[in-house]
């Protein structure tokens, strides 16, 4: 156990060491998106550098971008909620509202587009950040992360067409205690 305090004071140190750090990090995005300098800026030796996207600047490898995933960008800023906003709308507002038409049709990458903020959103940027990033990122849907938080309760669909599919699917869904209970439930009024 004195192995694991070790482990435990050396993690704490290391967050507290980086705390200023994260601070400069969400300034710095501030900084960055309030004046656009991620669209036209002048790279080593000279070179004009420009990007269409935010995406493509945040992705694209040092000197010509950050070199990092947009959900990386949204964890260093989540503790300034304003900050984490403003990304999120920039975000937004770089990201097409439908692909250009390619040449053929099989193609075409699947392209997340990000949904535009709903309470649901509001609410896990807010309450759960780190959800909150995940469902921007389309790693997770609002209703999953929704679930997940604790904001909203577990549902499934059940088809009634035919009670075979019916128990299949709370089969599936419902654990052993939670069945008998079911059965209990439902033999009550029969």
């Amino acid at each position: 156990m004195t192995e694991h305090g070790r482990i435990v004071a050396e993690v704490s140190a290391v967050i507290g060491e980086a705390r200023p750090t994260l601070a400069r990090a969400a300034s710095g995005v501030r900084t960055l998106l309030d004046a656009e300098a991620w669209r036209e800026f002048t790279g080593p030796g000279g070179e004009l550098v420009e990007h269409g996207d935010l995406v493509e600047f945040i992705t694209s490898d040092p000197p010509r971008g950050l070199g990092v995933t947009p959900g990386l960008v949204r964890a260093l800023v989540a503790d300034d909620l304003d900050v984490a906003a403003q990304l999120d709308q920039a975000l937004l507002a770089d990201t097409p509202t439908r692909p250009e038409e390619p040449e053929e049709p099989e193609e075409l990458e699947e392209a997340h587009v990000p949904a535009p903020e709903t309470p649901a959103l509001r609410r896990l940027r807010e309450d759960a950040p780190a959800l909150h990033s995940k469902v921007v990122a389309g790693e997770l849907s609002t209703n999953a992360a929704m679930v997940q938080a604790g904001f909203r309760p577990r549902t499934i669909s059940v088809p009634v067409s035919r009670p075979e599919n019916a128990a299949k699917a709370l089969r599936r869904n419902l654990s052993r205690e939670e069945l008998v209970e079911l059965v209990s439930l439902l033999s009550q009024d029969l």
